[in-house]
């Protein structure tokens, strides 16, 4: 450390044991005192060569995580002992059918994005944090990774607590490949329902009140806080944020929902088309459940997210209902499709099917659109569950709940909403004194 301070590095002491609790403390510090845009990772005891560092900092142009590979041509002898490299390559190989993403390597040189790194939520504390690290990120389909070869020296410093010692890298081996399962097995979905904000076009029922232009405008605000409760519940449950929408809409839509979603293309009209694709996707991706959001719930806290996802733990399906008769949410489970590739396809006909046969023949936007939809998902086989009901946004009378609700509400929930309807108040007072 001494050295290192004296060539003008910011030395960090790690009091706590752990590779983890190195690299977490290390970017916890970079990220709050510097807010670094990129962060690299390489391990001091000279076999990874930081004059390579360029190199994957250039790669990260058009990518989000950089890993320096260790291909065995650049390895030195005695570098890599043989049992380190087949544990390399097993967790590698983990990672990558679980994934389907392809990884060779987890090496110890790597340059991750602020971003994308503050997104995967890490918080192993010893040798498993890469593995976590490269799970999460392989699992994350929206995350871009690259590898880039880099030569790996024998240590110039230092005794391997693990690599040079055959048990200690058993061990260290049956934990990274625990990691991998666990970091790698499907994920839930939670998706949002979503149209661009035309005007004319969204919340019909309020143009009367506030024209098409405001009615498309609160519309927008709507879409913008309902998106940062579903990334809210997404990151506490470690769920894929989707979005439903029809392809001539995606840009406008992820302007406003912003970065780090899937997308699923809506090709069927209708409310039942757009669950429908949400399902799908979700199938398509290898989860076993899913939550669909309308997206005019600004408000929604995103532990009724979680609550609801947590439901299908012991049903087939949850339905949240509104006042009106309709639903605010509605989630399914179903048996994960196995990824060989006629067979997946096979069950995943099966799947839309039962989905069609569910929603396809459900009256939406009626105030029976509950009813028909729990007595349809009964009849397709699922164990339905209801969850807590939350009002919707639909009338004048509807509008004026929620300004009731966001007038003591704090200042971080549904912001954009709260904007507009401030500016709404501040047009009308206006108005008035005029």
């Amino acid at each position: 450390p001494e050295h290192a301070a004296a060539a003008g590095a910011v030395v960090i002491r790690e009091h706590r044991r752990g590779y983890g609790h190195a690299c977490l403390t290390g970017a916890e510090v970079a990220q709050q005192e510097h807010r670094h845009h990129a962060i690299a990772f390489l391990d001091g005891d000279g076999s990874c060569d930081p004059a390579e560092l360029p190199r994957l900092h250039t790669a990260l142009r058009t990518a989000d995580l950089v890993l320096g590979r260790r291909r065995q041509r650049d390895v030195e002898a005695g570098a890599l002992p043989l049992h380190a490299r087949v544990g390399n390559g097993l967790v590698a190989g983990i990672i990558t059918i679980r994934t389907r993403r392809r990884i060779h390597d987890l090496p110890p040189f790597k340059v991750i994005r602020a971003e994308l790194l503050e997104r995967l939520k890490l918080d192993a504390a010893g040798y498993g944090w890469t593995v976590q690290l490269i799970s999460r990120a392989a699992a994350d389909h929206s995350a871009r990774i690259r590898e880039v070869p880099v030569r790996f020296l024998r240590r110039r410093g230092g005794v391997s607590k693990v690599a040079g010692q055959l048990r200690a890298s058993l061990l260290a081996g049956i934990a990274m490949v625990a990691t991998a399962w666990r970091e790698t097995a499907p994920r839930p979905v939670i998706a949002m329902v979503a149209k661009a904000p035309r005007a004319g076009q969204v919340k019909t029922r309020l143009i009367a009140e506030l024209g098409p232009e405001g009615a498309a405008a609160l519309w927008g605000a709507f879409l913008a806080d309902t998106a940062a409760v579903v990334r809210e519940a997404g990151a506490e449950l470690r769920a894929v944020p989707l979005v439903v929408v029809r392809a001539v809409e995606r840009d406008q839509v992820a302007a406003l929902v912003g970065p780090g979603w899937r997308s699923a293309t809506q090709r069927h009209p209708g409310l039942d088309g757009a669950i429908a694709a949400a399902f799908d996707t979700a199938a398509t991706l290898g989860a076993d459940r899913a939550l669909v959001v309308s997206g005019d719930n600004p408000d929604l806290p995103a532990a009724h997210l979680a609550a609801a996802l947590r439901l299908l733990d012991d049903a087939d399906a949850v339905l949240g209902p509104t006042e009106d008769g309709g639903y605010h949410l509605v989630g399914l489970r179903w048996r994960a499709i196995p990824r060989i590739p006629i067979l997946a396809e096979v069950l995943r006909r099966r799947f839309r099917r039962r989905v069609r046969a569910a929603f396809g023949v459900v009256p939406m936007g009626t105030g029976r659109a509950l009813e028909h939809t729990h007595r349809a998902l009964t009849s397709s086989g699922f164990r339905v569950i209801v969850s807590p009901m939350w009002p919707d946004v639909d009338t004048a009378g509807d509008l004026e709940q929620l300004d009731s609700r966001l007038q003591v509400a704090p200042a971080d929930v549904a912001p954009r909403t709260q904007a507009w309807l401030r500016a709404r108040s501040d047009r009308d007072v206006t108005v008035r004194s005029a």
